[in-house]
C-alpha cells in the first residue's frame, strides 16, 4: 500500500480542530493510528491560539499525540517566503508543504491566493 502523503493543517484548520470539526478530528484519528503524518507550522499555531486562547492545557492533548509534529518557523524559511504574498502563517504553511510534499488543509483557500501549494478545503 503507497503510504498518504502528509497533512498539514493551516491556522483555519487547526481552528477548526479544536471546535470539533469532524474530517479534521478524524485526520487526527488516523495520525494517532499511524495511518497520516499530521503537520503543524508553529506560525499557524500562534494565529490560531490567537483566536482560541486554547493555552498549554488545551493545546497539550493535540500536541503529544502520535503523528503529530509542529514545524518551526527557521530563518532560512522566514527569509525565503518574506517576499512571497498572503499572511506569515499561510505562507509559513505553504513552505512547509512544499518541501515536504504534504496537502494544505484549510478552510481559507483564499489564503493561498498567489502561492502554488496542494490545497485541500474542508
Amino acid at each position: 500500500m503507497r503510504p498518504r502523503p502528509p497533512r498539514l493543517l493551516d491556522a483555519s484548520a487547526i481552528v477548526a480542530l479544536f471546535t470539533g470539526d469532524r474530517s479534521v478530528q478524524r485526520l487526527l484519528d488516523l495520525a494517532e493510528q499511524g495511518s497520516i503524518q499530521l503537520l503543524m507550522p508553529t506560525a499557524a499555531i500562534a494565529d490560531a491560539e490567537q483566536e482560541l486562547r486554547a493555552g498549554f492545557d488545551g493545546w497539550e492533548p493535540i500536541l503529544l499525540t502520535d503523528g503529530v509534529r509542529s514545524l518551526p518557523l527557521s530563518e532560512h524559511t522566514a527569509i525565503d517566503i518574506g517576499q512571497w504574498p498572503g499572511s506569515l502563517a499561510a505562507r509559513h504553511a505553504a513552505h512547509e508543504a512544499r518541501a515536504l510534499r504534504a496537502a494544505v488543509v484549510t478552510r481559507d483557500p483564499g489564503a493561498y491566493t498567489g502561492v502554488q501549494v496542494d490545497l485541500r478545503v474542508i
